[in-house]
């Protein structure tokens, strides 16, 4: 679904890539897709950096913060636009000065429903996943404590409702240490701590973001920052700024089969269970 919104306010855009290692995936549609949005900042430029450092001076030049605090937008809702739209203050920039670059801060933390029931790809035991709502027990000590270091699993066929995802520690996708525990069964008593789950290593392993900040287990932040380059330059004027977005959450939301029996091989009947990850929705920005 492609929605298009214009305000004379400023908007914020977000995008998202996660690459997942072994298992067999899917992909689906949302009907919530709800990310809380930290920050937000102009940049004069962009020099290339590695992905561990696009929050930093150094990856957006000369940045104006024009918003911040957090705020939760649904950008599957069609009022997404005029949400965010109140969202900074475009009167903080700088009168002449050219942008060409955005950097968004939002928080490793996601609330996704889907829209109707995902398929994996991989045995009959996961070709009908829905999101569920969260609870503690589906970790392996409770969701505070494990959420950027455990993924639950899922068994398919429950209630659909809004469930917390998470950016979990990784690795850019060159790298080969293992990183994340993948739980194998709804209470996370079987799990596995030698998964993988791979960002991008540069803008050609992203969609509409050109730079995106790696999410490892060093980092004691809830924090995650995106860099966009605008369709075109923007100089600015005495005259209020409008901005065109569009973004689409179709196959924003992404499933993977997991097992005690996979490893390498197919899982055995009634193993597989459903893990749920985000995916990256499609993001255009223009500020004339």
């Amino acid at each position: 679904m492609l929605k298009l919104f214009k305000t004379t306010l400023f908007i914020f855009m977000f995008v998202l890539c996660n690459k997942i290692a072994i298992a067999a995936t899917g992909t689906g549609n949302t009907d919530v897709y709800k990310v809380i949005m930290r920050k937000v900042e102009l940049c004069t430029g962009y020099t290339v950096v590695d992905f561990d450092d696009v929050n930093t001076a150094a990856a957006c030049h000369n940045a104006v913060v024009i918003g911040s605090g957090d705020k939760e937008v649904d950008i599957a809702s069609v009022s997404a636009g005029s949400a965010a739209a109140t969202y900074g203050d475009p009167a903080l920039l700088p009168l002449g000065e050219t942008y060409t670059h955005m950097r968004v801060t939002i928080d490793r933390k996601f609330k996704i429903k889907s829209e109707s029931a995902l398929d994996t790809g991989g045995s009959d035991d996961t070709d009908n996943c829905v999101t569920i709502a969260t609870a503690d027990s589906q970790y392996q000590n409770d969701e505070a404590t494990d959420k950027y270091t455990h993924k639950v699993a899922v068994a398919e066929g429950g209630t659909n409702a809004e469930m917390n995802l998470y950016l979990t520690n990784g690795r850019q996708s060159d790298e080969s240490t293992a990183n994340y525990t993948q739980c194998l069964n709804a209470s996370c008593s079987q799990k596995n701590t030698s998964w993988n789950w791979n960002y991008a290593k540069d803008a050609s392993e992203l969609t509409s973001a050109i730079a995106m900040r790696t999410m490892r287990s060093s980092l004691s932040t809830d924090d995650v920052q995106f860099i966009y380059k605008l369709t075109s330059p923007y100089t600015v004027s005495l005259i209020a700024p409008t901005i065109d977005i569009s973004f689409g959450t179709r196959n924003a939301l992404g499933v993977q089969e997991v097992s005690n029996s996979q490893g390498s091989g197919t899982p055995s009947a009634n193993d597989g269970m459903c893990s749920f990850y985000p995916e990256e929705p499609i993001v255009t920005i223009t500020i004339k």
